[in-house]
This record gives C-alpha cells, sequence and structure tokens, in this order.
C-alpha cells in the first residue's frame, strides 16, 4: 500500500493516508478529473458508494458540533482495484445555498443510484445526471431526512423515552427463585 500510496501523493500533492485509506480532497472544479485519472491512471475501476455530509451549527435532533463550522455539504466516493487491495475515498465540499455538482454518471455508471439517494436525502443536485429521481420517498413529500435541519416528526410525536423498563434479570427476584421467561 505505501507504494501505492507514494504514486497517489506524486499526482494529488494533497492526498493522505489515515486508517489504512487513501483519501484525496480536490475542489468541485476537479470532481469528474479526478475520478477519471483515478480510474485510468490508477486502476480504480470499481466505483463502491458515494454519501454526503452535511456540515452545519444548525441541528433540528442531536448535539450542535463542538467547533462551528462552515455550512456545506461534503460529497464523498469510494473507488478501488477489483484485483488487490488498492482503495481510494475522494472527498469535495459544495455550497448548501447553491448544492449541485456534475454527475460521475458517465464514468462510473454505477453511481447513478448513490446520486439519486444524495439528491433524495440531501437535496444534491449531480448536473448532467440521466434519471435525478427519487428512489425512496413517496411522491409528494416534502423536505430532504438527512438534513441536519429536518425535524423528525416521529420525535415531536412521541417522544423517545427518558427512562426505559425494563425487567430485573432472574437473579433479582425476592425469594432468589429462577422466574420463568
Amino acid at each position: 500500500m505505501e507504494e501505492f500510496f507514494k504514486s497517489i501523493k506524486d499526482k494529488f500533492t494533497n492526498a493522505t493516508y489515515e486508517f489504512e485509506t487513501i483519501g484525496i480532497k480536490v475542489d468541485s472544479s476537479e470532481w469528474i478529473e479526478t475520478h477519471e485519472h483515478l480510474k485510468n491512471e490508477f486502476n480504480l475501476g470499481f466505483f463502491s458508494w458515494l454519501s454526503a455530509i452535511d456540515w452545519d451549527n444548525e441541528v433540528s435532533v442531536g448535539d450542535a458540533p463542538k467547533e462551528s463550522v462552515t455550512p456545506s455539504f461534503e460529497i464523498i466516493s469510494c473507488l478501488s482495484d477489483t484485483s488487490n487491495t488498492n482503495l481510494v475515498t475522494i472527498s469535495t465540499d459544495i455550497s448548501k445555498s447553491d448544492p449541485k455538482i456534475l454527475s460521475l454518471v458517465s464514468t462510473f455508471a454505477g453511481a447513478n443510484w448513490h446520486e439519486r439517494e444524495a439528491y433524495e436525502m440531501f437535496g444534491i443536485h449531480f448536473e448532467n445526471h440521466p434519471n435525478l429521481e427519487k428512489l425512496y420517498l413517496p411522491d409528494g413529500y416534502e423536505g430532504n431526512p438527512m438534513l441536519k435541519s429536518f425535524e423528525l416528526i416521529s420525535r415531536e410525536v412521541k417522544p423517545w423515552p427518558v427512562d426505559v423498563d425494563v425487567e430485573g434479570m432472574p437473579e433479582d427476584t425476592a425469594n432468589g427463585e429462577i422466574a420463568d421467561g
């Protein structure tokens, strides 16, 4: 892996190697070109996955980040070589006010459903995608459920229980006898 990382680092000077994974952070204008280079010059022809992260200080559910972040979407993809263990993740940031990036479908057909999912869950538009339509949510559904600003209505209707009613262990019975299940 060291030799492979060195060859990646020669081409992509900002490449990192952490937790046995090579990562490359690129400008969104280099998104397609980077994937094409990795596919054609480094034999990373298997498109494994694509997802996104909603970086925001305002959260509807859960805790806000401990340190302030610049609101943005981080888009991450993973490519690998099927003949060995070489694997690279590629990431880029895009604006939340204009969430769009070029589609990878013309380079990797396997990006199709991943991009559709990110479109549906985060509201990210993948330009030149051949069929950017919903995968999971019903027609008429409003909102993007993976946004940190998205309110989880189910938790407003029925809040998460503060105390959980758990039966005691058999050895905790009053007379010391094992209780029937």
